[in-house]
């Protein structure tokens, strides 16, 4: 089933990028600013060091705010600018999950998964009896298959790698 949708294509900035580029500009002028500060204006009992770690938090956390923000107008705008497609698309119905483990599991048997389908609703009316019909002991022996029978000749049995099993 093929359909066409509208999509839009747009630029968007990376939010890590310009948040990670405002916090780097934030140390870096809290660090120019560290050096043009004269250390006898600093009040008692604070030292160059204490005013640089103020400094350096306030500044990384504001440009790091400052850059978030930055791309998030850039992002606003961007969307603006949006240049809208029509574009075909194929949409698949999804199965329903017990049609798919059918599948999967007739062709992990190496059966075809589609005659699966097909053969299951038959096997299904082939095997009730009709309403008024009566069955004979001898004739329901017939029709059903022996267990044992078809436990030994199963696949299943069989090693998968070609060594013969312990049977442990």
């Amino acid at each position: 089933m093929k359909d066409q949708i509208d999509v839009a294509v747009r630029r968007s900035p990376k939010y890590s990028v310009f948040m990670g580029l405002g916090a780097i500009l934030g140390v870096l002028v809290a660090g120019a600013l560290t050096l043009f500060v004269d250390p006898e204006a600093i009040p008692t009992g604070y030292t160059v060091g204490k005013g640089a770690g103020l400094l350096l938090l306030i500044l990384g956390v504001g440009g790091l705010f400052l850059g978030g923000l930055l791309a998030l107008i850039l992002d606003w705008s961007g969307r603006r600018k949006a240049r809208k497609y029509r574009v075909g698309a194929q949409i698949d119905m999804v199965d329903d999950p017990k049609e798919t483990a059918r599948r999967r599991i007739a062709e992990a048997n190496g059966e075809d998964p589609d005659a699966g389908a097909e053969a299951a609703p038959e096997a299904g009316a082939e095997a009730a009896p009709e309403a008024g019909a009566e069955t004979s002991p001898d004739t329901t022996a017939e029709t059903s298959p022996d267990p044992v029978a078809e436990a030994e000749g199963s696949v299943d049995d069989e090693p998968r790698n070609g060594s013969p099993s312990t049977g442990v």
